[in-house]
């Protein structure tokens, strides 16, 4: 016989404190002893498993921190405490926003990776770190500060420095000025021309390429000097032990007139075998960091290299929206198996990423309610209009943290709804990833928006204090939530083998992992807004066994702000439409 042990709330654990506006159905969760004759063999608990196994290159297969050095304490001494103190068991790898000295845009103008930025600590701190996690670093391809030694030769010296090749002379480029309709073609993250006019100390001027901010000037990585510079940064970053390296920006790289000058092929190639090169001879692996329709990371997936699954934030929000799980199911069937999974990072979440994913007018009405009803605010791209000679702003991301726009959408049922979108992103192919805001359950953050001149990616860069994020931790979606992360990291059937069911109703998710004999499957209702998870469990006879977690148990399903049914007219949860029970 097998039998199904219930994971469900326990009297003796702690009960929930929750103010009126933070009335829940969640319950504190615990594997608890009754277990549930469910026959010899039930259908679907079973069922074979068709996905090819995912190879991790050595890549622990464990949740992921990503963080700044000191956005938890003020260094990353106190980050390696608070990790060794609260964290155990629930993360693997740690991914490090850029540590090093910089001149703006949060590190992402970085002057040398060969140094700490002191406030935030030492190379002895990244050693620990390395030795105790799989430690992700970044390294920006496309452009470094204009306080360099490399930049500062190049206004010191003119034509004579070393490094005059190094950057992209504008005029040069274009063989005068680019005309209308270059600008039209150009992918561009800022509403005017990415060039940046700079003072010889000579008393002359020259024209510089410049995508994103003057902080941030472009490399021309065809160029033997840039070629040089990125070998010998990326191989002293390389040898202090990171397991990845995040290339950020590297579709920028390279230009071509004619064209968007975004991720040109086939010197993207070129530039992403250097990479490669360099990573390999110390045994890192590569992360490509590339906001794209979603074929461009099946492309770069296709290749070896792994990537971000930055089309997932979206989509669950979409199925969370429109109550069904098609669209969601078609990515998990076909998403690259080598990738690193997100809901939150300190940029936004996609829109680009879920182009193609989903039927147009639903993503149009979803970035509408996204924006105007869960309070998301966009970041943009610029598209130059030729006949009016202005750039025009095209949403490109949408910064929230995701705990508040799942709250927004669902105010009565925040936390169950938040751990939904985490067990989802947890039953995915690939490596999970938590930003520490969203590990924290973290709300918008309105003041650090206005802190940071006008950019909303502020709203999701919440700075806690060692005590402040230690009281974070007692809240019981964040126990909940820790308690997944462990599960996720030591189950066995998550090393194996992964389906999606697409026989099931379209409202239904049904995904399932398997690994021999160990087996974890997610149900989901999408209609009904409630999910629970079947995994095999060593039993007291050493057998393994079934058990369910679950969140507690639904009085009523949730309404959202787009749907206008009552809940008194919605049909009860099809339990019987899930294999198992």
């Amino acid at each position: 016989m097998v039998h199904l042990h219930s994971f469900s709330a326990d009297a003796g654990l702690r009960a929930l404190c929750l103010t009126n506006q933070q009335q829940t159905d969640l319950k504190t969760v615990k594997w608890v002893s009754e277990t549930v004759d469910v026959g010899d063999n039930p259908p679907g608990v079973f069922a074979p498993i068709s996905e090819g196994l995912a190879d991790h290159q050595g890549v622990r297969n464990q949740i992921q921190l990503s963080t700044y050095a000191h956005h938890i304490g003020n260094n990353l001494t106190d980050l390696y405490d608070f990790m060794e103190k609260n964290l155990q068991g629930a993360v693997g790898g740690l991914h490090l926003l850029p540590f090093y000295p910089s001149s703006g845009d949060g590190g992402f103008a970085p002057i040398t990776y060969k140094e700490v930025d002191p406030e935030k600590g030492t190379w002895s701190d990244i050693d620990r770190l390395a030795k105790k996690y799989d430690l992700m670093v970044e390294f920006m391809v496309n452009h470094i500060s204009p306080a360099s030694q490399e930049f500062q030769d190049f206004l010191a010296k003119g034509p004579e420095s070393e490094f005059w090749p190094m950057f992209i002379h504008w005029n040069e480029f274009w063989g005068g000025e680019p005309t209308l309709d270059d600008l039209e073609r150009i992918r561009t993250r800022k509403p005017e021309a990415p060039v940046l006019t700079v003072d010889l100390k000579s008393g002359g001027q020259e024209k510089v390429w410049c995508t994103f901010s003057p902080q941030q000037i472009d490399i021309n990585v065809s160029s033997k000097q840039g070629e040089a510079f990125i070998r010998d940064q990326m191989k002293a970053l390389c040898s202090r032990g990171a397991r990845l390296v995040r290339l950020d920006a590297f579709g920028y790289a390279t230009k071509k007139r004619g064209t968007s000058c975004f991720f040109q092929e086939p010197e993207v190639w070129k530039v992403l075998d250097l990479a490669e090169e360099l990573a390999n001879a110390t045994d890192t692996r590569m992360l490509c960091e590339v906001h794209e329709s979603y074929q461009t990371n099946i492309s770069l997936a296709e290749r070896g290299y792994w990537v971000y699954d930055f089309a997932l934030p979206l989509l669950i929000l979409h199925a969370f929206t429109f109550h069904t799980a098609k669209n969601l199911r078609r990515w998990l069937s076909i998403c690259p198996k080598r990738q690193i999974t997100v809901l939150d990072t300190h940029d936004g979440m996609g829109i680009d990423d879920i182009s193609g994913l989903a039927e147009v007018a639903d993503v149009d009405e979803l970035a509408h309610t996204v924006e105007c009803t869960l309070g998301c605010d966009p970041n943009f791209k610029y598209i130059f209009n030729k006949h009016t000679q202005k750039y025009e702003s095209r949403p490109h991301q949408f910064n929230c943290t995701y705990f508040s726009a799942v709250g927004r959408a669902f105010p009565q049922h925040r936390e169950r709804m938040y751990l939904m979108a985490r067990v989802i992103q947890f039953f995915t192919p690939g490596i999970p990833m938590i930003y520490y805001v969203g590990l924290l359950a973290g709300e918008n953050d309105l003041q650090a928006m206005r802190d940071s001149l006008g950019s909303s990616r502020g709203i999701n860069r919440h700075r806690y204090s060692i005590n402040e994020a230690e009281q974070e931790l007692q809240r019981p979606v964040v126990q909940a939530l820790l308690e997944l992360c462990r599960f996720r990291n030591s189950h066995p059937a998550f090393n194996g083998e992964t389906h999606v069911n697409d026989e099931v109703e379209d409202h239904l998710l049904e995904v399932s992992w398997r690994n021999g004999e160990h087996k974890a499957t997610l149900y989901a209702d999408l209609r009904n807004l409630c999910f629970h998870s079947d995994v095999t469990m060593e039993g007291k006879n050493g057998k393994l066994e079934l058990r369910r977690y679950e969140v507690g148990e639904m009085a009523s399903p949730p309404t959202s702000g787009t749907d206008d049914m009552q809940s008194s007219q919605r049909p009860a949860p099809q339990k019987q439409a899930f294999a198992d029970v």
